[in-house]
C-alpha cells in the first residue's frame, strides 16, 4: 500500500480514513508535533513517551475499556527507544497486540528512522499499518514556508534575504519557529525584515557536521580540515567554530578534572547536566584522547590565534585551517 505524507495528512485530516495503528516516521519533528496537535482536536490521547513506558503499560491501556469515548486512542512517541528496552518476550508481544488491534482502539508510532527497516516489528508494522512519512521539505518548499509565516506577520522579505534566512536555519521546520519568532519580535516596528535583523536575532543552527568535526579534531584525525572547509564554506563563521572549539575544550577539561579527583563517570555527567547518552560517548571518547596538559595548552593557542587575527589582522580563514592542520599532523 503506498505511503501517504505527513503534510497532506495535516491538510487534509481525517481520522476516519486511517487504519486502527499508524506508524509515521522521517526526520521533521516539527511536522510530527503538527499531526499529534491535530490528533489531540479530535480525541482524548494517551501520550507515552518511548525512554520512559514499559509493554505493560500500553496492554493495560488497550486491555480496558475507555471512560470517555468508544476507544482508546495511544500516541507512541520515539518508538525505537520504547522497544529497545523491551524483553525479548514483550517485543513479541507488543508485535501481536499490533496485530490485534481494531477500531475503535487506535495507535499512532512515531519513528525517528528516515527508512523503514525489513525486520521486525517493522516488518509488521509495514503489513498492519498506515504508513505515513515526515521527511524534511526540499529547500525551495522550506523557503515558501518561511516566507508564508513572515507575511502572515505583516512582514515583507526580498528573495535574496529570504535564501540568506533559509540558510542559516538548515531547513529544520522546528528550529525555524523558534528563530522567526525571535526574528518577528526583533523586528517588530518594521515593515521589511533585512540582512542585518537577520545576523542580529537568528542564531545559526549547528549543523551534525560541527560534531563530527569535533570528534576528528579531538581525535587528530587529518579529516578534521576538510571538514572545516565544508562548515566555513557554509554559514559557518571560523569565530564561531572557534568559539564552538574553546566551550568544547573547557567541557573536556572539567570532565578530566573531575574523574582525576575519583569521582565516578556518572557524577561528572550529572555535574556537567548532560544526559543524552550520544553525548556522553563523544564526550568520553574526547577526553581520552588528550590529557589535562594538552587541553590547557590547547585553550592558550585558541587565544593567541584570536590575538593574531584580531590584532595582527591574519586571514582568520586561513589561521584557523593552520590551527586545526597543527591539531591533525601531531
Amino acid at each position: 500500500m503506498a505511503e501517504k505524507n505527513i503534510v497532506q495528512l495535516i491538510k487534509n485530516f481525517d481520522i476516519n480514513s486511517l487504519k486502527p495503528v499508524v506508524f509515521i516516521y522521517g526526520s521533521e519533528d516539527f511536522l510530527k508535533k503538527q499531526l499529534v496537535e491535530k490528533l489531540k482536536e479530535k480525541e482524548d490521547v494517551h501520550l507515552f513517551w518511548g525512554d520512559e513506558t514499559l509493554y505493560s503499560q500500553i496492554k493495560e491501556l488497550f486491555s480496558s475499556s475507555s471512560l470517555f469515548s468508544e476507544g482508546n486512542t495511544a500516541v507512541l512517541l520515539d518508538f525505537e527507544s520504547f522497544y529497545q528496552k523491551q524483553t525479548k518476550e514483550d517485543q513479541k508481544e507488543f508485535v501481536k497486540l499490533v496485530e490485534d488491534i481494531h477500531l475503535p482502539d487506535r495507535l499512532f508510532i512515531f519513528s525517528k528512522k528516515d527508512k523503514i527497516p525489513a525486520k521486525e516489528p517493522y516488518k509488521t508494522l509495514k503489513t498492519t499499518a498506515d504508513i505515513v512519512v515526515s521527511p524534511n521539505l526540499t529547500p525551495k518548499a522550506f523557503m515558501i514556508s518561511v516566507k508564508k509565516k513572515i507575511e502572515k506577520s505583516g512582514k515583507k522579505i526580498n528573495d535574496e534575504t529570504l535564501k540568506y534566512l533559509s540558510s542559516k536555519l538548515k531547513n529544520d521546520l522546528w528550529y525555524a519557529k523558534q528563530e522567526i519568532e525571535k526574528l518577528l519580535t526583533y523586528a517588530s516596528d518594521k515593515k521589511e525584515i533585512t540582512k542585518e535583523d537577520i545576523d542580529k536575532a537568528v542564531a545559526p543552527k549547528v549543523s551534525e557536521n560541527v560534531f563530527v568535526f569535533l570528534d576528528k579534531f579531538f581525535s587528530g584525525e587529518p579529516e578534521a580540515v576538510r571538514l572545516l572547509k565544508e562548515l566555513t564554506e557554509t554559514t559557518h563563521h571560523p569565530f564561531e567554530i572557534q568559539s564552538l572549539l574553546l566551550n568544547q575544550i573547557n567541557r573536556l577539561l572539567l570532565f578530566r578534572t573531575l574523574i582525576e579527583k575519583g569521582k565516578s563517570v556518572e557524577f561528572a555527567f550529572e555535574k556537567m547536566q548532560i544526559k543524552h547518552p550520544a553525548v556522553k560517548g563523544s564526550l568520553q571518547k574526547q577526553a581520552s584522547k588528550l590529557s589535562k596538559d594538552e587541553l590547557i595548552q590547547l585553550i592558550k593557542e585558541l587565544y593567541r590565534l584570536e590575538i593574531r587575527q584580531k590584532v595582527e589582522y591574519e586571514d582568520i580563514y586561513r589561521s584557523l585551517e593552520q590551527f586545526v592542520l597543527k591539531r591533525a599532523v601531531r
